[in-house]
């Protein structure tokens, strides 16, 4: 029997089934969708991979320079230089200079630890010099008619990385792809998140992948792609909380000295906020929308050599720890001439609809991506992390 109701009938009187429900139809995402490492890798121009392991040769010139190991009183006439470099990076003839002290040394032999030498080679009267001393070879004198001497080649160095084959499914029952929902009908609205979060982890391990490959895991092989992080290791600054605007500098110099000046700042929101705070006067907030390769640039920095830094915030890693060395505190300067993302022949990013097994009522879809990163030489890399606060001094 029906519940008659008397006197004033409002809406919480009302059938709850019967009330429309007042639904927004645009759906609130907490966090952005920016992906500007993997885009710019993408507008540079990718390379398809034939194997399960990328390669790649990496070379350099000839070294210039070395150090002494022991102190050296003005009359010696054998120098110790660092383990190894003596008849490798040394040759007689070889014009060197003692950067401490300004003595010009001729070398007349070389043996694996140490160089013989003329002393006062030049203008500069012979002196002692320390353990620290660091030595320049300028260049090699020959005598005339001189025969052309020893040959020091560089011998080219393999690198590698692996291929990681990215999939991210999503399963829902055949009633629920059949009901209306508020935000549209799955799978469709899941399918729109589901690019995304494919695209964050693989942006995420260009960064802090790990390299690595198991043979006998089930049922077949696996790689796993290394990332920035996982290849550089000379250009590390650790600002261990504040940091300087002189161990910015300092940080800058490394990377700089090597491979092209193309280079771009990714950075956590800390460290570009630590940035902005620094560098007011070199900070170049944009305003214009330049983008870089496809990627809106968020700031400029005037950088070591003259030259101009993009800088791009990563605002995905505001949720990480903030203290410490955590990813909140990081910042990657990457030379973009010498990064390349690499994706598997024929399994470049596709959504594959409906794989399901054929007995099952399920709906199954999958973002697949088989991709791995080129990255040379990184040296011309550098890592800033530890970022937590500004110090003028």
């Amino acid at each position: 029997m029906a519940t008659v109701k008397v006197g004033l009938f409002d809406t919480e009187d009302e059938l709850s089934n019967r009330r429309v429900v007042d639904m927004s139809e645009r759906m609130h995402r907490l966090q952005p969708d920016e992906q500007q490492f993997r885009v710019m890798l993408t507008q540079i121009g990718s390379k398809e991979a034939v194997r399960e392991i990328v390669e790649w040769l990496e070379d350099e010139y000839l070294p210039r320079t070395s150090a002494q190991a022991a102190s050296a009183a003005s009359g010696d006439t054998a120098i110790t230089v660092t383990s190894g470099d003596g008849n490798t990076v040394f040759r007689n003839g070889h014009v060197v200079r003692n950067m401490e002290n300004g003595e010009g040394y001729l070398v007349t032999s070389t043996s694996a630890n140490s160089i013989g030498v003329t002393r006062s080679w030049g203008g500069t009267a012979a002196a002692s010099s320390t353990s620290v001393a660091k030595l320049l070879i300028v260049g090699n004198a020959s005598a005339q008619g001189a025969s052309s001497g020893a040959s020091h080649i560089v011998q080219k160095v393999r690198a590698f990385n692996y291929v990681q084959d990215q999939r991210d499914p999503l399963f829902f029952s055949d009633f629920e792809t059949a009901i209306e929902l508020y935000g549209g009908r799955e799978p469709g609205e899941e399918l729109t998140k589901k690019a995304v979060e494919h695209g964050r982890a693989i942006e995420n391990s260009l960064f802090f992948g790990a390299r690595d490959f198991n043979a006998s895991a089930s049922p077949g092989p696996m790689g796993s792609s290394g990332g920035a992080l996982e290849f550089i290791s000379t250009n590390i600054t650790d600002a261990s909380g504040a940091l300087t605007p002189a161990e910015f500098d300092t940080f800058l110099e490394g990377p700089y000295g090597y491979g092209s000046k193309n280079k771009a700042f990714f950075c956590a929101p800390r460290v570009g906020t630590v940035l902005s705070q620094m560098l007011r006067d070199a900070w170049q907030p944009d305003t214009v929308g330049e983008r870089r390769f496809g990627a809106k640039v968020d700031a400029f920095i005037s950088g070591t050599y003259g030259w101009t830094i993009p800088v791009f915030v990563k605002r995905e890693w505001a949720d990480f720890d903030k203290t410490g060395t955590n990813y909140g505190t990081y910042g990657f300067l990457v030379d973009m001439d010498h990064a390349r993302l690499r994706t598997l022949r024929g399994l470049n990013t596709q959504l594959r609809r409906n794989i399901q097994e054929p007995s099952s009522t399920a709906v199954v879809h999958e973002y697949r991506t088989a991709f791995s990163l080129e990255f040379g030489w990184e040296k011309m890399h550098g890592i800033l992390k530890g970022v937590t606060s500004y110090s003028a001094s």
